[in-house]
């Protein structure tokens, strides 16, 4: 029996969060054990998570530790969990202080830190993590084996943490598509008009998921065609914003705002099109969600380096232009997911 340790903030909604969720799932518990420790109790996916799942919570420190460099937080506060021996640690969360230093205390054989995202790209956008990722820089380096959930976080992270020769492995993050398959099929208020193109969206209204060109694109769109209509699900800091620059555009009828959805499928499964023009992502599991619930892709260029296989296109408006509905396909995604619940099986068995 292989024993895991892994260290992540909580279980509450984020594509962190779902990751893990999703990586809980699958395990195989006649080969693992499992004990997870958490540093919150929000517990959106905490009843959904498998029974042979051992749940801890650490303590909860003041938010000033969050202003303490790492090495000094390192050499001062105790390891919380559990004293036992453990074949890996992982810091699943990666931008935590306290989950990477208990990850690296615990007593484990191999330290790993699993990376959601392009801290480079990061770094532009939001100042609250040029922050953070100043004081917790050197929490970085002490790790065995780094896991990045696409080829496009490897580079950025190796860059901004000045880490050139690290083992590192790529592995994806596993889609849960037997639930996302029940899920579609659950009773949905919304109606939609068949006889337009339905385009929708999924995500934190925020600077990253750059909703304010998703708009302007469809906005550009509209100059040569007018029979769709874009659905958005999602809430965040910016959706004022958006709401505002929809309005400014004169371009309300062709856009309805779903907010945040605790089940987006059963709406994404009322859609024709998916599109999405993040700035930035780790791998962007909804654009796997959407491919397994047979939507057409639209999907940034710059998207395509954290997404194997996946087109994505520069002129979107040019893609859009002349689309029409098609027959949807579901994909249950098996090839994709096994091959990384191979590469899972392989990280833990060197």
């Amino acid at each position: 029996m292989i024993k895991l340790a892994i260290f992540s903030n909580d279980l509450s909604v984020g594509g962190i969060q779902k990751s893990l969720y999703n990586l809980l799932r699958n395990l195989k518990f006649t080969k693992y054990e499992v004990d997870l420790y958490l540093l919150k109790d929000n517990n959106f996916y905490q009843d959904k998570i498998p029974p042979e799942v051992n749940i801890f919570y650490l303590k909860k420190h003041s938010k000033i530790l969050k202003y303490i460099p790492f090495n000094l937080l390192k050499k001062f506060l105790k390891y919380e969990g559990k004293e036992k021996e453990y074949d890996y640690a992982i810091d699943f969360d990666s931008y935590q202080a306290l989950t990477a230093l208990n990850a690296l205390k615990c007593p484990a054989k191999t330290k790993i830190m699993w990376i959601h995202n392009d801290l480079e790209e990061r770094k532009k956008y939001d100042r609250k993590y040029r922050i953070n990722s100043f004081l917790t820089k050197n929490k970085n380096k002490y790790f065995d084996i780094y896991v990045g959930v696409s080829n496009g976080v490897i580079k950025p992270f190796k860059k901004v943490n000045n880490l050139s020769n690290i083992k590192y492995k790529v592995i994806p993050n596993l889609i849960d598509t037997k639930e996302l398959l029940t899920k579609k099929d659950e009773k949905c208020d919304l109606n939609v008009n068949e006889n337009l193109y339905n385009l929708c969206s999924v995500g934190s209204v925020n600077v990253a998921k750059n909703f304010d060109e998703t708009i302007k694109t469809l906005k550009e769109l509209s100059k040569y065609r007018q029979d769709f209509h874009f659905y958005l699900i999602g809430d965040g800091p910016e959706m004022t914003k958006i709401k505002n620059l929809t309005k400014e555009l004169n371009f309300e009828n062709y856009v309805t705002f779903l907010g945040y959805q605790k089940n987006p499928y059963k709406y994404m499964n009322l859609m024709d099109g998916f599109i999405l023009m993040s700035r930035y992502e780790g791998q962007g599991m909804v654009i796997m969600e959407a491919k397994a619930l047979g939507l057409e892709l639209f999907i940034h260029k710059r998207l395509e380096k954290y997404n194997t296989n996946i087109k994505g296109y520069d002129n979107i408006v040019e893609e859009l232009k002349d689309i029409h509905k098609k027959p949807k396909k579901y994909d249950k995604l098996d090839k994709y997911n096994s091959d990384i619940l191979k590469k899972i099986d392989d990280l833990f068995n060197e």
